[in-house]
């Protein structure tokens, strides 16, 4: 009996030793894996980041205003426009649920015109923030009563104006949602 019960106390020794050194070293391995991994993944995410970053975001006109160069306007009646850039209102009766993002190209007589839009460009913006938020969506989302929206803006900024004048009124972006 002494020689079973040493036999046995020897035996549990050696078999408990290998699995406990496995099991350490399957966890180290799966946790090299899974940080190299992640290094690879963010090695990759920065990588696309700042491929796809804007190299002159730094230098960007204003988000509200752009002029188009006359040099690369084929066209010489399309030489002075004024865009005001994504204009966001909510339209009459959404009670703020819903809105309209726009940006609108005023064509306009000259390029004094143009510096003066600029000067005005808050009272440029609250004209159009108006007559956006007069109509309802049905107004705002047929298509033939964009035109008379057109000439309300066109008419509501020529009263502004001193020096020249808007010739049309373009809808670059209009999303309704």
């Amino acid at each position: 009996m002494a020689e079973t019960i040493q036999h046995t106390v020897a035996e549990k020794p050696v078999s408990q030793a290998p699995p406990s050194t496995a099991k350490s070293s399957k966890k180290a391995l799966m946790i090299v894996v899974v940080v190299t991994l992640q290094l690879v993944a963010a090695y990759f995410l920065v990588g696309f980041l700042l491929r796809h970053a804007s190299p002159d975001s730094q230098d960007a006109p204003a988000p509200s205003q752009q002029v188009a160069a006359t040099q690369k306007n084929p066209d010489p009646s399309f030489d002075h426009v004024y865009v005001v850039k994504d204009l966001i209102v909510n339209p009459a009766g959404t009670n703020g649920l819903r809105f309209l993002l726009t940006t609108i190209g005023l064509e306009v007589t000259s390029e004094e015109t143009v510096k003066e839009l600029e000067k005005r460009d808050v009272q440029l913006h609250d004209s159009i923030i108006g007559i956006l938020t007069s109509k309802t969506l049905p107004e705002l989302d047929d298509a033939s009563t964009r035109d008379s929206l057109k000439i309300s803006i066109k008419d509501q900024v020529n009263k502004n104006l001193v020096t020249g004048s808007v010739i049309n009124v373009y809808f670059s972006k209009f999303i309704i949602q």
